[in-house]
């Protein structure tokens, strides 16, 4: 498996799984909210709205969305048995119940996906942690993925994690998306954040190659903007285990492992994830929508 695919694999945590592409109904379009208007200055004899420009306008957030995700993320991150979380979440649809079950598909898909009894250490240890850890049987596994493309409660009204990623994807414009981007910010999931914003990394890296920006682990900046934000990062956590599973990288937190596979390369990249959480905790998603700046730039 290409170093890149990995890095994908591990950013986007199932997020957007072929289960729920394909049961989910097509969102519907975002419509604009204006912005407030703007007071004129006082003393100009110019009132707002006469075509006079007053300095750009604060991105609006879209809506307030709940924080209630938080409790079914606490019950992933503490599950030792991945197999009995999935079904509870599925018995409790709402608060991310079906991100995170689709997370756990993913996760023990390639999990399952090992022989740890072919992997040389620390791999196989790593693999078989994984493996415990998710309890499935090949068969097993088929069965949840079918129950999850099945739900018939999967829709973005139910599950507002799942209702983030769409409304961003479904958003009109640059625009549409930094306002989708910004109410995202407020719901505050690391790892919805992370993958939202980690086409940035592509556009401010140093070259466009695509083997050398690999090489630059620029796929794995969301990874690391997740990790900054406070997703599950730490020694025994499943993107810890993934890392040393199928690279080799072991180690006791997903930026160490990163740190360790990408040697020299890891600086820079952890520079510019720090940029990136940087305007994230500033609110300022128009810096992060794919296509507001230019190839390479990263100031």
């Amino acid at each position: 498996m290409r170093i890149r695919e990995i890095a994908i694999g591990l950013v986007s945590a199932g997020l957007l799984a072929g289960a729920v592409m394909l049961t989910l109904p097509p969102p519907a379009p975002v419509a604009p909210r204006p912005p407030a208007a703007v007071p004129a200055p006082q003393g100009t004899g110019k009132g707002a709205g006469t075509g006079v420009d007053q300095g750009a306008t604060p991105v609006p957030p879209a809506r307030q969305a709940p924080a209630a995700w938080r409790d079914m993320h606490a019950k992933f991150v503490q599950a030792t048995n991945l197999r009995v979380f999935f079904y509870e979440a599925m018995r409790k649809p709402g608060n991310g119940a079906y991100f995170y079950a689709s997370s756990v598909l993913e996760t023990c898909r390639r999990a399952l996906d090992q022989a740890p009894s072919s992997l040389p250490e620390p791999r196989r240890a790593a693999a078989a942690e994984l493996q415990r850890r998710c309890d499935f049987t090949p068969d097993g596994l088929e069965d949840a993925e079918r129950e999850l493309g099945a739900a018939r409660h999967l829709d973005l009204a139910t599950d507002p994690l799942l209702g983030s990623m769409f409304d961003y994807l479904a958003a009109d414009g640059p625009d549409g998306r930094a306002r989708m981007l910004l109410a995202a910010f407020e719901q505050g999931n690391p790892e919805v954040i992370a993958s939202l914003v980690a086409p940035v990394f592509h556009e401010r890296a140093p070259g466009r190659d695509e083997q050398d920006s690999t090489a630059r682990g620029i796929p794995f900046g969301g990874a690391l903007v997740a990790c900054r934000l406070g997703a599950d990062c730490g020694a025994g956590a499943p993107r810890t285990l993934e890392l040393c599973m199928l690279l080799g990288w072991c180690a006791d937190s997903v930026p160490a492992a990163l740190r360790q596979g990408l040697g020299p390369h890891f600086a820079a990249l952890d520079r510019m994830a720090a940029q990136v959480v940087d305007e994230i905790r500033r609110r300022d998603p128009r810096r992060l929508v794919p296509g507001r700046q230019g190839p390479g730039r990263a100031d």
